[in-house]
């Protein structure tokens, strides 16, 4: 709790500011997927789950040093959609859980990605390409995104929603 959002109650110990500040911190969907990942590693399900989880996410890390053998950086969308608006899609957790299923190998894999602005859709809602990196190789990713920032000229800027 070094950096961030800290929520001191009145009179409180340490244990009530961090129940606070969690609280106050993590929106339903983070919760959520806490609660989730917690279940799945609980005892019963430890070892169904998280070891062929692992299995899996080496298999991804292979895939990805397969491909890095050939090019120096991946470029992908982001998302399968444009962004949908603030709390629109809270009420369905599986339309975003299928909304991060691109970003999810990068992260599998443990390799650095960034995603940026790519332009606007017909309704004029942002769409977003990721760059993909090879681990460990974060600047090479950031100045990727850098030269593609420049030279793509998107200068949309969202509304305030706050």
């Amino acid at each position: 709790m070094r950096y961030g959002r800290r929520v001191a109650p009145q009179n409180g110990n340490l244990t009530d500011m961090y129940e606070a500040t969690r609280a106050a911190g993590f929106g339903a969907e983070v919760k959520r997927r806490i609660m989730i990942g917690t279940y799945v590693l609980s005892a019963g399900f430890y070892d169904a789950y998280f070891n062929q989880a692992q299995k899996v996410r080496a298999l991804i890390a292979r895939d990805f040093e397969r491909a890095f053998a050939e090019v120096d950086l991946l470029l992908t969308p982001t998302a399968p959609s444009a962004a949908f608006g603030l709390g629109e899609k809270s009420d369905d957790p599986i339309a975003m859980y299928l909304n991060d299923v691109f970003a999810v190998p990068a992260s599998l894999a443990g390799l650095p990605a960034i995603s940026v602005p790519a332009g606007l859709n017909a309704e004029g809602l942002p769409l977003g390409l990721q760059l993909i990196g090879r681990a460990l190789d974060e600047q090479s990713v950031l100045n990727a995104a850098l030269a593609f920032e420049e030279r793509a000229g998107f200068t949309a800027r969202p509304e305030a929603w706050w």
